[in-house]
């Protein structure tokens, strides 16, 4: 689940386990004369899951797999839990801006009209991102069928199915394959910014969801630039709850150690409104202290109206 200063809404991450194959090689059985055991086929390790990550190693919120997702401002501190990429279960996202898979950031992709607009321009196409509704009540006594123009409501995706792109919101077309209502984008296939890359590396490349691939339909910011602290390898990484926040009644909980070369800092504040066990100290990179958003500087890459940051 994930806890925001201004939003304490909660998210389940189910976490994924992965198992990998040893490749054995033919041997003699001991006491066996001329019996062999014949070579296993791998598994291809691309199905394997990675490692999680200790205190202070990299994590991508989940949030950055919805198309839609434009990014998060320095105005916000997010905590999500049960995260499959840190062993602690935990990332932290410290006041960041932007989006960690995402470092340049983006101006909003342009809008195109489904596979067959071939406005785009030369090397992109006009790609399907991000499902759009229009949105029914499958516990509705029919099904929700009235509620959509093809009759049809798909309880899977709390929404209709679509047969035409008249049945679509303005702006969106009619997936032919998935039968669902998508907007669309002019993105260039493989053109994904990538959380490890260098600038160099990312320059003229879109925002793309994490996991999926999908082109991002938002405007995104860059990154904070330079030495600010707020650049994601500084504010969003793996942490654990570390001490209780001053104030606060004790609720019973049990707190982790932080590691050498990190400091257990508050960072969520007690209120007093039934906060105890969201609040409190987390671990975190030294120097990493929120002092306000004019420590962000200039932004690396995209900085529209709602960035912070010098515009590109």
């Amino acid at each position: 689940m994930s806890y925001r200063d201004d939003d304490s809404e909660r998210r389940r991450v189910v976490r994924a386990i992965a198992g990998s194959a040893a490749l054995l090689s033919a041997v003699i059985l001991t006491g066996c004369k001329d019996i062999t055991v014949e070579p296993i086929t791998p598994i291809s390790r691309q199905n394997v899951a990675p490692a999680p990550g200790e205190i202070g190693d990299p994590c991508v919120p989940p949030d950055e797999g919805d198309p839609r997702f434009s990014g998060f401002s320095l105005g916000e501190n997010i905590i999500y839990e049960n995260h499959e990429q840190c062993s602690s279960g935990m990332c932290l996202v410290n006041h960041f801006q932007g989006r960690v898979s995402c470092p340049l950031g983006q101006a909003a992709p342009s809008p195109c009209a489904g596979p067959g607009d071939a406005s785009c321009g030369a090397g992109a196409s006009c790609v399907a991102a991000s499902a759009v509704g229009p949105f029914c009540d499958p516990q509705a006594a029919d099904g929700g069928a009235a509620q959509c123009a093809s009759g049809v409501c798909n309880a899977q995706w709390g929404a209709c199915e679509c047969t035409a792109d008249e049945q679509c919101p303005p702006g969106a077309a009619c997936d032919p394959g998935s039968r669902q209502c998508k907007q669309y984008v002019c993105h260039e296939p493989g053109s994904c910014q990538t959380a490890g890359a260098s600038d160099a590396e990312n320059e003229g490349k879109g925002c793309c969801a994490h996991g999926s691939g999908a082109p991002v339909t938002a405007p995104v910011c860059g990154q904070c630039a330079g030495d600010s602290g707020r650049r994601a390898e500084d504010a969003v990484h793996c942490s654990c709850r570390c001490g209780p926040a001053e104030g606060a009644p004790d609720d019973g909980a049990e707190y982790c150690a932080c590691p050498s070369g990190f400091e257990c800092q508050e960072i969520r504040p007690y209120v007093g409104i039934g906060d105890a066990g969201l609040a409190g100290k987390y671990c975190v990179k030294p120097g990493t202290e929120f002092t306000g958003a004019e420590q962000c500087g200039e932004a690396t890459g995209h900085a529209g109206p709602s960035c912070h940051g010098a515009s590109e």
